[in-house]
């Protein structure tokens, strides 16, 4: 994997990442709180239920079997988070992730370095050297296949047509940062869910994975990693009582959009 990236850092990352800094200047500068609302909301759109609930609990570990209606829905705002194709998240983490966490072959293990764990791992991995099979199941949805193939197409449209319906300042702030957010917080699971240093694990699994305590609040549950590990199914991701996944808030409309296997 070892071949620089520069399609998703030159045209995703970097240009995302311009964008949020505009927009924090502004959040910073303006007196109205209506922006920070659509940062929180995009950012629960994107990250929690795009991300979290989406491209990890259901296209990765199937938790839900989705109807057509909310794939679409769930699949749209996982790609506006810049965290690459749907089929390339899922082949990333489950073809080389789970299988051989905290190895030579996972892409963001801390073993590799914290900078590799954080965000090193994006611009050294060449997309086409990952092997898409391992998202069998989602090769066959001719829905995930466009947004793999027509990826960076549907997210600048996308980004510019906010900008049309809801101007500069939605695009900057509320749609800008979020993105940023989502990436520097689940890429910073890669490293703190697998620092047992500074944090906790409640089973022995056979990878370095562990309990971050403020991700695991703040960031969908993903920071209850070390659970995860252990029960890579479930889609609670927390164990003990006090270990609270906001991802359950999406319960309701998952039982609602989906299929029963």
């Amino acid at each position: 994997m070892k071949k620089l990236n520069f399609i998703y850092i030159g045209f995703v990352v970097l240009p995302i990442f311009a964008l949020a800094i505009t927009g924090l200047t502004l959040m910073v500068m303006s007196s109205s709180y209506i922006w920070l609302i659509s940062t929180f909301v995009m950012w629960i759109l994107m990250s929690g239920l795009g991300i979290a609930v989406g491209f990890h609990r259901v296209y990765s570990h199937r938790c839900y079997v989705l109807k057509s209606w909310l794939d679409v829905i769930v699949l749209f705002f996982g790609t506006m988070a810049c965290q690459m194709s749907s089929i390339t998240w899922v082949s990333i983490h489950m073809g080389y992730h789970h299988p051989f966490s905290d190895t030579e072959k996972d892409p963001h293990t801390p073993k590799k370095g914290w900078w590799n764990a954080f965000l090193g791992w994006t611009i050294v991995t060449d997309p086409n050297s990952i092997n898409l099979r391992y998202a069998a199941k989602l090769l066959r949805s001719k829905l995930h296949i466009f947004f793999h193939k027509h990826y960076l197409k549907i997210l600048w449209i996308s980004i510019f047509l906010s900008f049309l319906l809801f101007g500069w300042q939605f695009t900057l702030i509320g749609y800008a940062v979020a993105a940023m957010i989502s990436i520097l917080q689940d890429n910073l699971v890669n490293l703190l869910g697998h620092s047992p240093s500074l944090g906790y694990r409640n089973f022995e699994t056979k990878d370095i994975s562990s309990n971050f305590i403020p991700l695991g609040y703040l960031g969908w549950g993903q920071g209850w990693h070390n659970n995860h590990h252990q029960y890579p199914a479930r889609f609670n991701f927390g164990v003990k009582w006090w270990e609270y996944d906001p991802c359950r808030i999406f319960i309701p409309l998952l039982k609602a959009g989906s299929i029963k296997k």
